[in-house]
C-alpha cells in the first residue's frame, strides 16, 4: 500500500493564514495600536525618561546623509553602533562587539543588493 500525502518543509505547519479563501474571520490583524505601540518601544530615546523621535533608529542618520553632513561611510558605521547597542547594550565587552561588528560589515559587503545601495548613496 503507498502513502499519498504532502511532504512539508520545516515546521510543517499550514500556511499563515489558512486554506486559500477561508480566513474564518480570525486572521491576525496588521496595524493598529498594539503594532505602532511595538514598533515605538524599538525607537531609541533621546535621553532617560524621553519619547524618542519620530522615524526610529536611523531617522536623523538620513538626515544628515541628506543633507551632506556626513557621508555613505560614515551613516553606515552610525547605524551599525546603533545596532550594537540595541542588540547587545552599549557596555558590552569590545571582543563581543567587534565580532558582531565585523559580521555585520561582512553581511553588507556579500549582500549584492545592499552593496548596490551603498554604492548609490556613495554617489558611485
Amino acid at each position: 500500500m503507498a502513502m499519498v500525502g504532502k511532504v512539508s518543509g520545516p515546521g510543517g505547519g499550514p500556511p499563515i493564514g489558512g486554506p486559500s479563501g477561508d480566513d474564518g474571520g480570525s486572521a491576525p490583524a496588521v496595524g493598529g495600536s498594539r503594532f505602532a505601540e511595538a514598533l515605538d518601544a524599538t525607537k531609541p530615546a533621546t535621553e532617560p525618561g524621553a519619547k524618542a523621535a519620530p522615524g526610529g533608529l536611523t531617522a536623523d542618520v538620513a538626515a544628515d546623509l541628506q543633507a551632506g553632513r556626513i557621508d555613505a561611510k560614515a551613516a553606515v558605521e552610525r547605524v551599525i553602533d546603533r545596532v550594537l547597542d540595541k542588540q547587545l547594550g552599549p557596555d558590552a565587552p569590545a571582543p563581543v562587539r567587534e565580532k558582531l561588528r565585523a559580521a555585520l560589515e561582512t553581511a553588507l559587503a556579500d549582500d549584492p543588493l545592499l552593496s548596490e545601495k551603498l554604492k548609490s548613496l556613495s554617489g558611485g
